[in-house]
């Protein structure tokens, strides 16, 4: 561990807070489901809680949210995409814990998973944020400049925005015809979550980490300990796992994802299969993965182990024949290997399926050749 930025050494000062009113906390939970309707937390093992955020797009992002709380405080992991997503998120733990939250992991550095840190470091002053070493400047360098090209006047958001607001205005759907009254509902939903992405990105501060993890980090909140494991490379340039070892319960980041399609554009499969073999050798009676339900076994996992492994050793196999990216592209078959979970399944899905298969290929193809 190496502790950043004049933080202080050692155990983390208590921060003493008032006890909250069970009236206050569910007012609270009010406000958050006015924010996050889609936002529901699960108890996973004693203490142990996952805030699972449904129905997450591309345009909407928006990681799971772990919680562990010890005997003294909470460690949590990830912050979502948005302050105000993170808030409702404290709002759903206050629901089950009154005690601080003294840890803050961030698994990775997209920004799915930690642009609500500030709402925890306004919430929990003295919040211990922790990341992976290269994740925390990844975060420093980035996080400030996406915000702002996002609230940019004649950003892309911006102008999503604006043709989402004309079209409810003319009544119309994007095909031209009239809205249904679904289509309208789907419609103000859309431009209410672009309004709060706007406002949030324009006013985001960055909140860099300031305990590094090298390899590996055990924190105690009290007898509780959770172990905290830097994998390196896998999903990410970067990924961190966090394990509760009592309760065998594993926070993947995105290093598993369940959805509808693969999170691979930042990838490296060859090192994202080892790690993957790392989890399925421990000892997991449930698994939270950075987006989708709360697994309770590694048949998922093992899937998509297996999946990343089968498109490596294709791609591996047509570089020594000789063939370009492109023709690896066009030739890569994952049928059997798509079969062998239900999430990969379904013709609604071929064109996000195709994509992502593309841009696995391009990772591996990288990889392979030893290129970054």
């Amino acid at each position: 561990m190496r502790l950043l930025d004049n933080a202080p050494v050692g155990r983390f000062t208590a921060v003493i807070f008032l006890a909250i009113a069970f009236t206050f906390c569910q007012s609270k939970v009010g406000d958050a489901q006015a924010h996050d309707a889609g936002a529901r937390m699960e108890r996973v093992a004693d203490g142990v809680y996952a805030i699972i955020h449904d129905d997450a797009t591309e345009e909407w992002v928006h990681g799971n949210t772990g919680v562990i709380v010890g005997d003294d405080g909470v460690l949590v992991v990830d912050a979502t995409y948005l302050p105000s997503r993170a808030r409702a998120d404290i709002a759903l733990i206050r629901t089950v814990t009154d005690k601080p939250v003294r840890y803050l992991v961030l698994t990775h550095l997209h920004r799915d998973h930690n642009g609500g840190a500030s709402a925890y470091r306004d919430a929990f002053p003295d919040v211990a944020v922790v990341s992976g070493e290269d994740t925390r400047e990844f975060i420093s360098i980035n996080r400030a400049a996406t915000a702002r090209a996002a609230a940019a006047p004649n950003s892309s958001l911006r102008a999503r925005f604006a043709t989402l607001e004309g079209r409810l205005a003319s009544g119309m759907d994007s095909t031209g015809q009239p809205l249904t009254a679904a289509g309208k509902a789907a419609l103000e939903k859309n431009i209410r979550e672009r309004r709060v992405e706007l406002e949030d990105l324009s006013s985001m501060r960055v909140i860099v980490p300031n305990v590094a993890v090298p390899h590996a980090l055990d924190v105690y909140l009290g007898g509780r300990r959770i172990e905290i494991r830097n994998r390196g490379r896998a999903h990410s340039p970067e990924d961190i796992t966090v394990y509760a070892p009592a309760e065998r319960v594993l926070f993947s980041g995105d290093i598993v994802v369940q959805a509808r399609f693969l999170y691979v554009g930042t990838a490296w499969p060859t090192e994202w299969t080892r790690t993957l073999r790392e989890i399925e050798a421990t000892e997991i009676a449930s698994l939270v993965p950075g987006h989708g339900p709360v697994l309770h076994d590694l048949t998922y996992t093992r899937a998509t182990r297996e999946l990343y492994e089968g498109v490596s050793a294709q791609v591996a196999d047509m570089l020594r024949q000789g063939l370009t990216l492109e023709q690896i592209q066009q030739r890569v078959d994952t049928k059997r290997l798509r079969a062998a979970s239900p999430a990969w399944v379904g013709a609604e899905k071929d064109d996000d399926w195709k994509r992502s298969i593309q841009l696995l290929v391009t990772r591996a193809w990288h990889d392979l050749r030893g290129l970054d």
